[in-house]
């Protein structure tokens, strides 16, 4: 509804504005990130079911440590960059302050990832759901009353800073008595030695996530950067609003591989590979393809409903929309597929394949997209993703399966 309503109010031009002016920061602050909550996850899964409580307060402590250091790494260097991007990239030097308000949040919005961990180990996905849904009201009643009393871009900009900020905070309090309740508490000075016998494996985790997720912002950040560059904020609009579209079925899919993940990282620390490979196969077959094909429907029917709902001066979207949405099908017929690679610890073969995609995306991208603009880059991202699915689908299946011949043998 947010999506809908700003789009309309603000145009093509300056809802890529906007756009432009959040993805600058947020690909800084990906840069830095060192994804340390899927490696808490997987960790914590592990520790909570041996009831290593040591262990896992440690490990809850390094979380929070690594996170507030990401975000205030990233927010100095969104302030260095600022001047520039806001004249290269956005095209507006006059909202250079706002890429350093969106960045300030940054700070709070730290506490989110090891608290998100605590909460996912312990099943509190009620809890996580309450989160969610109350940072969506208040960024949308933020959005919407400050674009409507006339703020524009700089509406769009604080309702989303304050929702990220608060976003953090509300994860913290969550978290903090569980975590105190289950684990306890140990010194600061105790917390590096009390992972002795995990610290090299846990290190390895998390700079394979981050090396991944450095990989990943080719096509998950750079796009839309790379069309501001090369074709200005308009095209830039209509990108953005088919990508947002599109990646609505990750309103779906980021729960599931919520739940999933846990659940699946602790079979794999038990060698339960036969549970493993059926759970697997009842997530593909009882939710992965019946989502999957529910999301297809709308491709046929977005011609019709984009000039109703936003107006025909997004009809040249509509392309664009239909792609994206094919490419949310497929994140939803394989949304385990992640939380199993990181269950595995295979984040190396995951991380050769971002690699692959990522150079895969630009050989293709920067063609097309200077060519035929925001088509032409969202082709790209389609094809690149769907080549990379099919090879890391068939090879983790393969891994899991050699598991479990040899601890049969």
């Amino acid at each position: 509804v947010q999506g809908i309503l700003v789009a309309r109010w603000l145009g093509p031009e300056l809802y890529g504005v906007a756009a432009l002016v959040m993805s600058v920061p947020a690909l800084v602050y990906k840069f830095f990130d060192a994804r340390s909550s899927e490696a808490s996850i997987k960790y914590l899964s592990e520790f909570h079911a041996r009831g290593d409580r040591t262990r896992a307060a440690a490990l809850c402590r390094l979380g929070y440590l690594i996170d507030f250091a990401v975000g205030s790494v990233a927010f100095l260097g969104v302030l260095v960059i600022a001047p520039w991007a806001s004249r290269a990239i956005v095209h507006r030097p006059e909202l250079v302050w706002l890429l350093v308000i969106y960045a300030a949040a940054f700070l709070p919005r730290s506490l989110q990832g090891t608290s998100y961990a605590v909460l996912a180990v312990h099943h509190r996905f009620a809890t996580i759901a309450l989160i969610q849904t109350t940072i969506t009201g208040v960024r949308v009643a933020l959005v919407l009353g400050l674009v409507l009393a006339g703020w524009s871009v700089p509406g769009v900009v604080w309702g989303n800073a304050v929702a990220l900020a608060l976003m953090g905070l509300l994860y913290a309090i969550a978290a903090r008595p569980l975590l105190r309740s289950s684990w306890g508490n140990i010194p600061w000075s105790s917390t590096w030695g009390a992972l002795k016998g995990y610290r090299r494996e846990f290190a390895r985790f998390v700079a394979y996530t981050d090396l991944n997720a450095l990989l990943a912002l080719v096509p998950k950040e750079l796009d839309l950067l790379l069309l501001g560059y090369l074709r200005g904020p308009q095209d830039s609009g209509y990108y953005k609003l088919a990508k947002t579209i599109g990646s609505s079925v990750g309103y779906v899919a980021g729960p599931l591989n919520s739940v999933v993940y846990p659940d699946l990282a602790k079979l794999w620390a038990l060698r339960e590979y036969r549970l493993l490979r059926d759970k697997v196969h009842r997530l593909l077959q009882r939710v992965g393809f019946p989502l999957g094909f529910l999301v297809v429907i709308p491709i046929f029917l977005t011609p019709f409903f984009v000039p109703i709902v936003f107006g025909e001066v997004y009809i040249p979207a509509i392309p664009l929309i239909m792609t994206f949405l094919l490419s949310g099908s497929m994140s939803l017929f394989l949304f385990w597929l992640k939380p199993l690679y990181l269950a595995m610890g295979a984040t190396l073969s995951w991380t050769r394949m971002t690699a692959f995609l990522s150079i895969l995306f630009v050989f293709l991208a920067l063609p097309s997209t200077y060519v035929f603009g925001a088509l032409g880059l969202s082709l790209s991202f389609l094809l690149s993703h769907a080549i990379s699915a099919i090879l890391l689908t068939m090879y983790i299946l393969h891994q899991l399966n050699n598991y479990e011949a040899h601890r049969g043998f």
